[in-house]
């Protein structure tokens, strides 16, 4: 008689990487050796960096943890959909590769989800290196167009709450750096939205569609992750994240508050860059290098936005997503049964990756332990949105 099939993972981790394994190597390390969860970690970068780095990192992988090798940069929310896609747990832990789980931290997660079968997904508690919660930057309120031209005017706007919420309470617009979804939610919602390539803006989409839909998201504190809050920004570097963050934020504008709200953001970026612009001398943006890297971002942030995102040239054609990548990146809905763990049976048909074929690999072979099992700039820290203007 044949032996029985292991079961299937109760919970999946999916995070995007590009540029290296440096970061990943923390949660790969970190990720627990139990079959009752999974990690897929999407290389978004060219030749295959992310696994050859792992190994020549000495990092020895869980057998639950795979790469994915898409061989193209699907952007954040093409990557998390691809791996999705691969997943086969009935809850989807969407990650940034710095978001590392304390111990016990995917238990609690699983037990939320059995204690509030009414919520469609969980955010975990984040803190920084220093123990310190990074809730005011996690745990937002859906932006408003007002907020929303008011950062396009380049002053701070959309913060999170002053006081840490208690556990259960709701939350509108939970960063994705380490966000539970039931995975049923997720296909009904559509997934990702690829369209904001390759960063910012992707979650925020996702939590509105969540919650046109009916679907409630949960604070659940008892579940702790520290989180680095990376680098992307210095990896693209201050103009290129100008231009992408922006760009993003009128195209939110424009599929959620009409073509005049994002016409309107468009038209106030140059002004706005253009005054930050004249203002270097008194005062250099945090986020940029130095007062030379600051003004040729502003400039070509006022560029983009006079030319509809077509100049620079060179940024167009690297950050705008090709049709392809975009197009039936997720398929329908499929039923989400209870079992008696208090999770959800895994979907038969799920999110699908739309782009080029896909390339699996599992790390443990290569590490010397046994396989697992299963089946652009996302930048390090890819779904990140600033706490103030730049």
């Amino acid at each position: 008689m044949p032996p029985a099939a292991p079961a299937p993972p109760l919970l999946a981790g999916v995070a995007v990487c590009w540029g290296g394994a440096e970061e990943p190597t923390e949660l790969v390390a970190a990720w627990p050796d139990d079959p009752r969860f999974e990690l897929l970690l999407v290389d978004n970068g060219p030749g295959g960096g992310l696994r050859a780095g792992l190994v020549a990192a000495g990092t020895a992988p869980p057998t639950g943890v795979r790469v994915l090798e898409p061989g193209a940069n699907l952007g954040f929310a093409g990557g998390i959909n691809a791996g999705v896609a691969a997943a086969r747990a009935p809850a989807v832990l969407l990650l940034n590769p710095d978001a590392v789980p304390e111990p016990g931290a995917l238990d609690a997660l699983l037990a939320g989800l059995a204690a509030h079968p009414e919520a469609a997904g969980l955010a975990p508690r984040l803190i920084g290196p220093d123990g310190r919660t990074q809730h005011r930057w996690q745990l937002r309120p859906l932006p408003g167009a007002a907020t929303l031209l008011a950062q396009a005017l380049l002053l701070p706007a959309g913060g999170g709450p002053r006081e840490e919420p208690a556990a259960g309470a709701p939350v509108e617009q939970p960063a994705a750096a380490a966000l539970l979804l039931r995975r049923s939610a997720l296909a009904a919602a559509g997934g990702l939205d690829a369209g904001f390539h390759p960063a910012w803006f992707e979650d925020v989409d996702l939590a509105r569609r969540l919650a046109a839909a009916g679907a409630t998201l949960l604070y659940w504190p008892q579940a702790v992750f520290r989180h680095a809050l990376g680098s992307s920004v210095p990896r693209l570097g201050y103009g290129r994240f100008l231009w992408i963050y922006y760009r993003n934020l009128a195209r939110y504008l424009g599929k959620h508050h009409g073509r005049a709200a994002a016409a309107l953001a468009r038209a106030l970026l140059p002004a706005a860059a253009l005054l930050r612009w004249a203002a270097l001398p008194l005062r250099r943006p945090r986020r940029a290098a130095s007062r030379g890297e600051a003004a040729r971002g502003l400039l070509a942030l006022a560029l983009g936005a006079l030319t509809g995102w077509r100049r620079p040239l060179a940024w167009a054609r690297e950050y705008m997503p090709a049709a392809e990548t975009i197009a039936g990146m997720v398929g329908p809905p499929a039923a989400e049964p209870a079992t008696a763990a208090g999770a959800v049976a895994p979907p038969a048909a799920g999110i699908r990756a739309g782009g080029p074929a896909r390339r699996e690999s599992g790390l443990a072979n290569e590490a010397g332990a046994d396989p697992g099992g299963g089946a652009g700039a996302s930048e390090a820290d890819a779904r990140r949105r600033p706490e103030a203007a730049p």
